[in-house]
């Protein structure tokens, strides 16, 4: 009896979680890093020669970095109120504020605008372990509500690391709220708000318009 007491003992303390010889060793934990995300857009009057405004731009870089489970914009899916602001007029305050409301699970992100394209604007952000994804986004202006950008890019790599350089040929979206379909189209906001999804028509017609590209520099 005293032997069977002892063996259950055993095996309680056995099912108690402690480590034992053949348990993995525990993840490395992910030191933050910082990157600079850089757009070059490439729109102009020779790559898009079709009716290219005279007064080509775009907006702030803006956006966010956040936790996985947050997300600010899909292609497929019907855009966010601060989506729609900004692809529209570049305003940035409500896209701001939709990120503020995750509290500690996303920092809002602003960067520059491009006053003319073709050109170039940046923004450097920090990632940690608990916000490693990043959303940034633009507008492509004038447009009824056409805008670029990435949405939850995950910069985590394997062994607690994190990418060096990663960049995208940015296709332009559309973001579904209003139905121009040229550059200085008068507005016509969309009774029901289609998905997001490529501008395939002209003027654009699924071209790329730049590069974004995220550097770790820290």
């Amino acid at each position: 009896m005293r032997l069977a007491v002892l063996c259950l003992a055993a095996a309680a303390v056995a099912g108690c979680g402690l480590l034992t010889e053949t348990d993995p060793p525990p993840a490395p934990v992910r030191d933050d890093a910082r990157y600079r995300v850089t757009f070059e857009a490439t729109w102009s009057a020779q790559t898009h020669p079709e009716a290219f405004p005279t007064n080509a731009h775009f907006s702030r870089l803006t956006g966010a970095v956040h936790a996985p489970g947050v997300s600010f914009w899909e292609v497929g899916l019907i855009a966010s109120e601060g989506i729609r602001a900004m692809a529209e007029t570049g305003a940035t305050a409500p896209l701001r504020a939709e990120v503020e409301a995750y509290g500690a699970r996303a920092d809002f992100v602003e960067g520059d605008p491009i006053p003319t394209s073709p050109g170039t604007a940046s923004v450097e952000v920090a990632v940690s372990e608990e916000r490693p994804l990043v959303t940034v986004v633009t507008m492509l202006a004038p447009s009824p509500d056409w805008f670029v950008g990435v949405s939850g890019l995950d910069l985590r790599r394997g062994d607690a690391g994190w990418a060096d350089e990663i960049f995208y040929d940015l296709q332009v979206q559309d973001a579904g709220t209003d139905d121009g379909a040229s550059y200085t189209a008068a507005d016509a906001p969309r009774a029901v708000w289609a998905v997001i999804g490529p501008v395939a028509y002209a003027p654009l017609g699924s071209t790329t318009v730049g590069r974004i590209t995220f550097t770790r520099v820290e």
